[in-house]
């Protein structure tokens, strides 16, 4: 296999593969309608060479909470409740995520209003270390902090009843769409690199069986 040919399927293959990474504890779907009741996913990654132990995610006044899903092997979860009955925080504990690795939480709830929901949260790391996830919610450009300084908390937008889907989609469904759309495109462009590859091959082949001389005409008969 020539040289060209080896760059050609690695730079495929780094199209095929890259992602961008998690950069910190997100609730979703970041796109929500008011009045229906949602799955929503707590993703939390372990970004420190540490595994997460703990994680508190608060919930903000416009959402209600009624169900806990079922937590990933060897997790608890607990529910903290106000004066109201109401579920204000949702602990998850007793696990381990280790690091470069994330895991999902799940809980169903309503969002109510309109307008931005925030989620604080706080990741607690095997060394106990807390990484609170309370600051305001992250902007462009916006810089991480250090493991104990306060990093931007999650936000969902309640859309009114009835509205039309935000551009680009940040429900479930609308996310999924997105990722398939992206795939179909790197597929496209693995496909179109990989022609080009082999019509390069098939001139060289050609180029290289090429008779080295031509035959001279052949004198007509007398």
């Amino acid at each position: 296999m020539s040289r060209l040919v080896r760059a050609l399927l690695a730079t495929a293959a780094l199209l095929a593969v890259a992602a961008p990474a998690a950069a910190h504890v997100d609730v979703l779907p970041t796109t929500v309608t008011q009045g229906e009741a949602t799955e929503f996913t707590a993703r939390v990654p372990s970004e420190r060479d540490l595994p997460t132990t703990r994680v508190r995610l608060d919930v903000p006044e416009q959402v209600t909470v009624y169900s806990l899903g079922e937590p990933p092997r060897g997790w608890d979860v607990t529910p903290i409740r106000g004066a109201d009955g109401r579920i204000r925080s949702i602990v998850w504990g007793g696990g381990s995520i280790p690091p470069e690795r994330y895991a999902d939480f799940t809980f169903l709830g309503t969002a109510f209003g309109e307008g931005e929901a925030v989620w604080p949260a706080r990741q607690t790391y095997a060394d106990g270390q807390v990484k609170p996830w309370t600051g305001p919610p992250e902007t462009e450009g916006a810089v991480e902090s250090g493991p104990g300084d306060p990093g931007p908390a999650a936000r969902v937008t309640i859309a009114a009843e009835g509205a039309a889907p935000a551009t680009g989609g940040s429900t479930s469904s609308s996310s999924s769409s997105s990722s398939d759309d992206s795939g179909v495109g790197i597929w496209l462009g693995v496909i179109a690199i990989a022609i080009a590859a082999l019509a390069m091959l098939a001139v060289g082949f050609l180029w290289s069986t090429r008779p080295l001389t031509l035959p001279g005409d052949e004198e007509p008969p007398r």
